[in-house]
């Protein structure tokens, strides 16, 4: 006589059964999604291999590295951020990709953006045959202590790159 609550000859084989099927079902779908994934995701540029120059509003050179398919590797450049009391601060900004550096890509947008402890460094541009041009911005978070806090900040900043 079995016991209440035993399991049974019979549900061992529904519960093999029932794994058949769902791996069935899970390894296809998962294959499919993964490959969706990886499919639809844009690779990061590879190292930069050309190199093209131009120049900020604020007179400063703006140094565009592009890797050998054509896309945004990296930059370099300064900003100049203005404070409240007339002051400057100067900041170099050069991002890499392949440093870890998010460059965020729509179709022919490109977005940069880093922060870190009192500073935000913003890019948004578009490419154009090869250059690239946009705005950027500056931020410096100042927390004096005798004073209450302000920020610096770089007012419409543009840059271009010829292609």
């Amino acid at each position: 006589m079995d016991e209440p609550g035993a399991i049974t000859e019979a549900d061992e084989r529904h519960a093999r059964r029932a794994g058949r099927w769902i791996r069935f079902a899970f390894y296809p779908a998962a294959a499919v999604l993964a490959a969706v994934l990886l499919l639809g995701r844009e690779q990061a540029a590879g190292a930069p291999v050309t190199t093209k120059y131009g120049a900020t509003t604020q007179g400063r050179v703006f140094k565009l590295g592009l890797d050998k398919q054509g896309r945004v590797a990296a930059f370099d450049t300064e900003l100049v951020a203005l404070c409240p009391n007339g002051h400057t601060i100067t900041m170099p900004w050069s991002p890499a990709e392949r440093e870890g550096v998010p460059f965020r890509r729509d179709g022919d947008d490109l977005r940069v953006a880093e922060r870190g402890d009192g500073w935000e460094q913003e890019l948004d541009a578009s490419t154009e045959g090869g250059g690239l041009s946009g705005t950027m911005k500056l931020v410096v978070h100042v927390t004096p202590k005798t004073r209450a806090p302000f920020d610096c900040v770089s007012k419409h900043l543009r840059f271009s790159v010829r292609g």
